[in-house]
């Protein structure tokens, strides 16, 4: 979606360009204090918990004010431990710990293959998509403009979280995630499920010649995505890797958009452009396989 920037934003940014909406596919809901964003499509499974966190609720202040979840943000450990149980807690998926991981904006997967050791372990691993077919072990990843997405795999009963930035956007981290869930657990692409988070739109994320050059010249089905107006570059992540999904072979109507920009809601989500690359929180999208006696 790209969206008429007012403010601080670029005065080139594109104006509001889009074919007619589809229903809107998520839901904003608060529990206990905390506002999170839920698929429907996703919970008619009765597969799985999810949620795509705000930054309203939690015990964060100063520049982290709200709900807070990343632990490498500087922040107080011990506060982001507590907003993690409150987020987990509102989507009513028990206690467990959340599988996050060191993100590096490249193209690695990393799957959990089992819950026998505890998710610090993994905190330091370097990946930024997680995958897992292990009923009640969350996974989650972190962003505060990068697109947050979540996957699932009705048929062979898999999950995936995903940190779509731009490297691992331009460098097909979403061929990799289907493929692999290809190779570990079976999933065709058919049977995939696919919701894309809040993240910064196109219209509030310019970009320069040397970006719009990589995408033109390497992305022959993604260069869409690139829009040249009033001697600027914006790129539109959402849709590039909406296209991505689909030239994977995942169903147009399997593929649910929360179509929110996070640079153009600072009180409701972190931004990293929005402020400036200074402290920042991150939110957390997050997916667990629940148990079938829980289903």
């Amino acid at each position: 979606m790209i969206r008429r920037v007012t403010g601080a934003a670029s005065a080139g940014a594109p104006r509001k360009v889009m074919a007619k909406k589809k229903e809107k596919s998520y839901d904003v809901r608060k529990n206990e204090g905390v506002k999170f964003i839920v698929i429907p499509a996703f919970e008619a499974l009765n597969l799985v918990r999810h949620g795509f966190s705000t930054r309203v609720g939690g015990v964060s202040s100063g520049p982290f004010k709200g709900m807070n979840l990343s632990l490498n943000s500087g922040e107080d450990k011990d506060l982001v431990e507590i907003n993690r149980c409150m987020f987990v807690k509102a989507l009513n998926a028990g206690n467990p710990e959340v599988y996050t991981v060191r993100q590096m904006h490249g193209t690695r997967v990393l799957r959990i293959e089992t819950r026998d050791h505890p998710a610090e372990e993994y905190r330091q691993a370097q990946a930024d998509a997680i995958i897992t077919d292990q009923p009640g072990a969350a996974i989650g990843v972190l962003t505060a403009d990068c697109v947050p997405i979540l996957m699932v795999d009705p048929e062979k009963k898999a999950v995936a979280a995903v940190h779509a930035g731009r490297e691992g956007s331009l460098h097909h981290l979403i061929s990799n995630v289907v493929e692999r869930m290809h190779k570990d657990f079976g999933s065709s692409s058919g049977d995939l499920r696919a919701a894309i988070g809040p993240c910064i739109e196109a219209g509030c994320y310019e970009v320069g010649e040397e970006v719009a050059e990589r995408v033109n010249h390497n992305h022959p089905v993604q260069k869409q995505a690139l829009i040249h107006e009033g001697g600027s570059y914006f790129l539109d992540l959402r849709k590039m890797n909406h296209m991505e999904l689909v030239n994977c072979g995942v169903k147009e109507d399997n593929i649910h958009h929360v179509d929110l920009c996070t640079a153009c809601a600072p009180r409701t989500f972190y931004s990293h452009r929005k402020s400036n690359g200074k402290d920042t929180g991150r939110m957390m999208a997050m997916i667990m396989l629940i148990h079938e006696e829980n289903s």
